[in-house]
């Protein structure tokens, strides 16, 4: 499709302004490196977008991930929707925020595009064809493409397999190349890799562009059980170099469910910043009979190197630390939490904090939101 200009109306939301940061105690930062102040977050404010909204004759809904490119001043928003309602594609937005209000202004929308220009058909109904699953996005800061991840198909009946995917994309968003995958990743008949609809969900360059780091939602099956109200997991986050190579891997450590939940209850990264040096914002997405996020403050720089690990097993190893920066649930003035699953740091605001933004994807659903949350991040 055509990129335009807007046509999406402007939309902003008053709310009650909090100034409060939010923090938790310090830890002690690796001794090879200069101290790192934690990040502290102030909420500045939240609006939704109408349900349905139509930019450049598509349906705005999934949301699931965003990225800012520092050289436009704009963000990349990415739709999951797997070319059923309309084909897979991402959006340009401009956001702004300052306490007590937001701004969000839909600029455009491109599809995700194949090699040959093409766009990505649905998935077909013998499995033949499998549609990408859109959940990451992350702008390269050295160039003016962007990464989307895709989480790939694993369903048995009938059997269809489809990898979970990086991709590097030109502006249009035609796919340049497809990025080797982890040996771990990659999808398989048998009860080993990743699970159905838990895998690359988190995306993020490094604010030099020196690294691209790749998360999974939940454990591969090999790693252990999902979490549960009694216990956590571990789900691995991928390093590829500059040149695009799986060059380390580190296990992340999740929290248990905050409460007991039924057969579709989740916890699960969603999102991750990675803000260099090893350090990360990540979203935890949680849901059992109401959603649950929180974002961490994580750090890899003592974890041990999994890479070479069929699984985790109870071979001894050192997880990424992490920290609680914010639970959503605690924030003053935010009027509801939905399903939240993008994070994005953006600019320098007038105070020298940095923006961070944090989307919703409303599974194009009439009883859930497309929310746009905004805080003011100290410590980045």
């Amino acid at each position: 499709m055509r990129s335009r200009v807007l046509l999406a109306p402007l939309i902003v939301l008053a709310a009650a302004a909090a100034a409060a940061a939010i923090a938790a105690p310090a830890v002690a930062a690796p001794a090879h490196r200069a101290p790192a102040r934690h990040v502290a977050f102030s909420y500045l404010g939240e609006t939704e977008l109408p349900h349905a909204l139509q930019v450049d004759g598509t349906t705005v809904g999934g949301l699931s991930g965003i990225s800012w490119d520092a050289r436009t001043g704009r963000y990349l928003i990415i739709s999951d929707d797997r070319s059923q309602t309309d084909p897979a594609r991402f959006y340009t937005a401009s956001i702004a925020a300052r306490p007590g209000a937001v701004s969000v202004r839909l600029r455009s929308t491109e599809p995700l595009r194949q090699p040959d220009g093409s766009v990505f058909p649905p998935t077909s109904a013998d499995g033949s064809v499998v549609a990408p699953d859109p959940e990451g996005i992350a702008v390269d800061p050295r160039s003016r493409r962007f990464a989307w991840s895709s989480e790939g198909e694993r369903k048995p009946a009938p059997l269809t397999l489809g990898d979970p995917a990086v991709r590097l994309a030109d502006p249009d968003g035609r796919t340049r190349r497809v990025l080797p995958l982890a040996p771990q990743l990659h999808m398989n008949a048998q009860e080993v890799g990743p699970r159905q609809n838990q895998t690359l969900e988190g995306l993020s360059y490094t604010p030099k562009g020196d690294a691209l780091w790749a998360a999974m939602e939940d454990p591969l099956v090999q790693d252990g059980e999902d979490p549960t109200a009694t216990h956590g997991a571990r789900v691995r986050f991928t390093e590829h170099s500059g040149q695009g190579l799986p060059i380390a891997q580190y296990a992340y450590p999740l929290e248990p469910l905050f409460e007991p939940g039924g057969a579709t209850a989740t916890n699960g990264v969603s999102d991750i910043a990675a803000l260099g040096g090893g350090r990360f914002l990540v979203i935890e997405r949680a849901f059992t009979t109401k959603n649950k996020i929180r974002v961490y403050e994580a750090d890899a720089t003592r974890a041990t190197d999994v890479l070479a690990r069929d699984a985790l097993g109870s071979a001894p190893l050192t997880p990424m630390r992490k920290r609680l920066a914010v639970d959503l649930d605690a924030v003053r003035g935010l009027p509801r939490v939905d399903n939240v699953e993008g994070i994005a740091v953006g600019p320098r605001l007038p105070d020298g904090r940095r923006l961070v933004v944090l989307v919703s994807d409303d599974n194009f659903s009439t009883s859930q939101v497309t929310q746009v949350i905004a805080f003011a991040a100290s410590g980045i």
